[in-house]
């Protein structure tokens, strides 16, 4: 099979009019031809990107249904609510004077270079609890 047979063989495929035979032949000329696989690949992509697109705006119809069902639909969440305020325990490096309140803090509220641990994942080995 040559290339130009083997790509006419690829299109009629993603068109669903190739026969068995034409495509175990073209199947076994694109093992050995990389430019017919590329080919392939490319008129795959294209024809999947034709087929499938943004969906469609369509109307929120969820409160209606809640209430439809009597269900009354939940308050809006503006934003999640704040993490507490986290101190170290006596002795803990949060609270030693070196910390001041302009450094930058980890999720447990340690200053980032106390090297608790809590930088990286690990659980703060210094002690912190919610103020």
């Amino acid at each position: 099979m040559t290339c130009q047979q083997c790509r006419e063989v690829v299109s009629a495929s993603l068109d669903g009019e190739a026969g068995a035979a034409d495509r175990a032949a073209a199947a076994a000329h694109l093992e050995g031809c990389p430019a017919c696989r590329a080919y392939a690949e490319g008129a795959e992509r294209v024809g999947r990107l034709a087929r499938v697109g943004p969906a469609e705006q369509v109307p929120d119809i969820a409160g209606a249904l809640l209430a439809s069902l009597g269900i009354s639909a939940p308050e809006p969440v503006d934003a999640p609510p704040a993490p507490p305020a986290l101190s170290c325990l006596p002795g803990g490096c949060c609270g030693s004077a070196s910390a001041d309140t302009a450094t930058t803090r980890s999720a447990c509220g340690c200053p980032s270079t106390c090297g608790c641990g809590c930088q990286d994942g690990a659980p703060c080995r210094c002690g912190t609890r919610a103020a």
